[in-house]
Order: C-alpha cells, then structure tokens, then sequence
C-alpha cells in the first residue's frame, strides 16, 4: 500500500514541476524506463499528426487499453463499465511508464484525478493508472496500446509487477469496438 501511495505522489510531485515549468507539453517517465532510439521523432509525429484537439493526457505505453480507436495507434480511453465503480474499474488501461501531458490542463486533470486516487471509499483507485481511466469521462486521456512494437513514442518494455493480463490479441481487439 505504502508503494502504492508513494507511486501516486511522484507521479502528482512530476506533474506539479511541468506545470511550475511553464512548458505547453510535458514527457513524464518513471524511472525504470528506456527510450527507443527514435523516441523524440515518434513521439513528434503522435503530437502533431495523430492527438485530436481535445486531448489533455496521454499514456505512451498502455497494457489493456479500453476505449475506442481514433487512429491506427491510438485510443481514446473510457472508464470500463463491466468493472464495478467501487473497485475504480480496475483491470484495464495499465501503464504510467510513460506519460504525455498537455500541462495547461494538468490543474483541471489533477482535480479529478486526485478525487479518485485519494478516496477512501475505493483503495483500488490508488493505482494512478487505474484512477485516471477511471475518470476519463471527465478527463481527455489517449493511450498508445502496448500492441504498437515498439509503441510510437515507447518506453521500451518497462518492468512490472502486475501481472500480464490478456494477451495483445485480446486488449487490441477491446479498443476495435
């Protein structure tokens, strides 16, 4: 739990020194990630050519996105429906690794946000990537599936301690519907 809840306040301690930082876009990358040698051109061509306007958040490198398509390599995220609200609609959408933010929005997204991750009521929303798809009806969150090899803009493979999930097969097909 305490891992858990020091994850969630490095990734809010990040988010709060992009936005002190002033800069329009911010990369935020845990720190057992490595970059692909064309991260920069790959994460260029994302922001310019595949991110629609409304998009607040992105995640880089995300296991078992649910949402919808929007182009070839990108979701639109939604809280999943077939989990129950008391357990943040865990399951699906895995993967801080690393995280694209539009910081003039990151105020607005942090509100919500943190209601998620800091209620008592739902310990599971303590997970900051589950919280976040948990409140992507409130909160413009894209991600970039896993199943992209490598991701446009990856992380590489990072290391977890979830477990796997379902296979690609399965968590390209639930962003298809």
């Amino acid at each position: 739990m305490l891992g858990t809840l020091g994850c969630a306040c490095g990734h809010f301690k990040a988010q709060a020194a992009a936005m002190a930082d002033g800069s329009p876009l911010a990369v935020v990358l845990e720190d057992d990630v490595w970059l692909e040698d064309d991260f920069v051109e790959r994460l260029w061509d994302l922001v310019v050519h595949e991110l629609p306007c409304d998009w607040q958040v992105t995640s880089l490198y995300s296991r078992c996105p649910f949402g919808q398509c929007v182009s070839p390599r990108l979701a639109r995220i939604w809280p999943d429906v077939n989990e129950p609200e008391w357990r943040c609609r865990a399951g699906v959408n895995w993967g801080m690794q690393g995280m694209l933010y539009r910081t003039p929005e990151l105020a607005r997204v942090q509100k919500a946000w943190r209601r998620a991750v800091f209620d008592d009521g739902r310990p599971h929303c303590m997970d900051v990537d589950v919280a976040l798809a948990s409140v992507s009806d409130e909160v413009s969150f894209y991600a970039v599936p896993s199943s992209q090899d490598p991701s446009p803009g990856s992380c590489g493979r990072p290391a977890t301690s979830r477990p796997a999930g379902p296979s690609t097969a399965t968590a390209a097909s639930s962003t298809a519907q």
